[in-house]
């Protein structure tokens, strides 16, 4: 891209940020209206401890003075707040000239390496070189600044281009895309104010380029290491594994494993089977079709839990005795007779050895 051309882009773009400037200066503040309903009260109890006063009636004296009292006090705490908003009002900035404007933008290709305009979301980008703290290389960054939130109190996105750290924080003050100023707030406030776009970009690089431990999202020392999502241990990147199903880091120590497929799970995503007790993702669980607990496959007959199924079976006998027709009582093998036992023959008793019978 020649110099003409650039230039060309720069001054469009800088009229479009003299466009948001001006919309800025020409809106009229909001402005309250004072507690006129309050002041009608303290006036109203006034004239009613006067009238008490003048025909010496001592109890309504004492009742309008104390409620004469809390109006006034309600009265001051509503002034009070009327005038805070009134002294937050600002004065009307002066709008940069589109010269000045242009002059900005021109002048930030000499300091950074990369810097480009994106039309669709109204952006001016500038790509910062490696950021390098205590010895960490954190990347390159860019700082992306929307001149349709000019005037809002952070209109601008620092992004990693690296993606160091875990998480959101890439870098030890920027959590996601936002950047902790610090000190640097009234310097880059006052920069946007004033249309100096250039010494805007070189704040927002130098604060990225400093570290404070004190406030720090993630500090330095721990920059490669993560956090267990189950103990909240310290673990380094050798010991974490991701969860299969959330993806959270888990250390090896609370790390669990699906008996069926063998997925890393932490505590929330990991499950047991009922009958077996072994852990299990959701995913190879099913549901007992009678009582609708979790089971493993090999637990499980038909969708059916084993005590279902116990208990399914116990009542198919229950009911099959309930519905077999009563049968008559087995009858005893007959017994003999009075009369053949009238006509059996006497039972002939053996003679004994050495003995003979007796003649009656």
């Amino acid at each position: 891209m020649n110099r003409l051309h650039s230039r060309r882009l720069w001054i469009r773009a800088a009229a479009k940020i003299r466009e948001q400037y001006q919309s800025q200066a020409t809106g009229f503040p909001t402005v309250n209206s004072p507690p006129v309903d309050q002041w009608t009260r303290v006036m109203r109890l006034s004239r009613l401890l006067t009238k008490a006063q003048q025909r010496h009636c001592l109890v309504a004296f004492q009742r309008c003075l104390e409620q004469y009292k809390h109006s006034v006090a309600r009265m001051i705490h509503d002034l009070t707040a009327c005038h805070s908003e009134l002294t937050d009002i600002k004065r009307p900035t002066v709008v940069p000239s589109l010269r000045e404007l242009v002059a900005e933008l021109c002048s930030l290709p000499d300091e950074f390496e990369e810097t480009r305009i994106d039309w669709s979301e109204q952006e001016i980008i500038v790509r910062t070189p490696p950021v390098i703290l205590r010895e960490v290389n954190l990347g390159e960054f860019e700082i992306r600044l929307r001149w349709s939130e000019l005037g809002d109190p952070q209109p601008y996105q620092v992004i990693s281009l690296s993606q160091t750290g875990t998480d959101d924080v890439h870098h030890p003050h920027v959590q996601g895309d936002t950047l902790c100023e610090g000190e640097g707030k009234i310097p880059i406030t006052q920069a946007l104010a004033e249309g100096r776009l250039g010494d805007f970009f070189l704040l927002v690089q130098q604060i990225l380029q400093t570290y404070n431990p004190g406030s720090a999202y993630v500090p330095l020392d721990r920059w490669w290491n993560s956090s267990c999502a189950d103990c909240d241990d310290s673990m380094s990147q050798e010991e974490s594994r991701p969860c299969s199903t959330c993806e959270h880091q888990i250390c090896e120590y609370c790390r669990r494993n699906c008996t069926a497929c063998g997925d890393h799970l932490c505590s929330s995503c990991a499950d047991t089977c009922e009958t077996c007790d072994d852990t299990f993702c959701r995913g190879c669980l099913s549901n007992c079709e009678s009582c609708d607990e979790c089971f493993c496959r090999p637990c499980l007959s038909d969708q059916t839990c084993s005590s279902c199924l116990e208990e399914s079976l116990e009542n198919e006998d229950a009911l099959s005795e309930e519905s077999t027709p009563d049968t008559p009582p087995a009858t005893a093998p007959p017994s003999e007779t009075p009369e053949a036992a009238q006509t059996s023959p006497a039972t002939v008793q053996p003679i004994c050895l050495g003995q003979t019978d007796l003649h009656a």
